[in-house]
């Protein structure tokens, strides 16, 4: 039986009928929430990027709008080697404070065809 807004409903006997969240809902609501966690921290890196001299490069699935409910958020951090620590930081923070799992990559220690491969990405700088 469907209830309001198409839900499955279970009817039991002398109680009042229970809204069931399928599975499928679920997944849309965490990417949906992922998606607009990611979003909250690029704007927050963005504004960090300048001040440190270098940049963080957004790449993979919120690039692509294409986050699902167990997506990352895949960083490079290209930053001077004096603030590549503080950078780092400042993007552990911003993805915890968001619950949102990362992935950062350190632009210096990664190889240089990656580096060329992800470049293309969402650069905030």
């Amino acid at each position: 039986m469907n209830g309001p807004l198409g839900r499955a409903t279970i009817d039991a006997p002398d109680k009042v009928p229970v809204a069931v969240t399928t599975l499928n809902e679920r997944k849309a609501a965490e990417a949906a929430r992922r998606k607009a966690a990611a979003g909250r921290i690029v704007t927050n890196l963005h504004s960090a990027a300048a001040p440190l001299g270098g940049r963080y490069v957004v790449f993979g699935s919120y690039v692509v709008d294409a986050m699902r409910f167990d997506s990352d958020l895949d960083i490079l951090l290209d930053f001077p080697p004096e603030r590549t620590g503080e950078a780092w930081r400042i993007a552990e923070d911003a993805a915890a404070s968001a619950d949102l799992p990362v992935d950062l990559h350190d632009a210096r220690t990664s190889r240089p065809s990656f580096v060329a491969r992800v470049a293309t990405g969402l650069v905030l700088s």
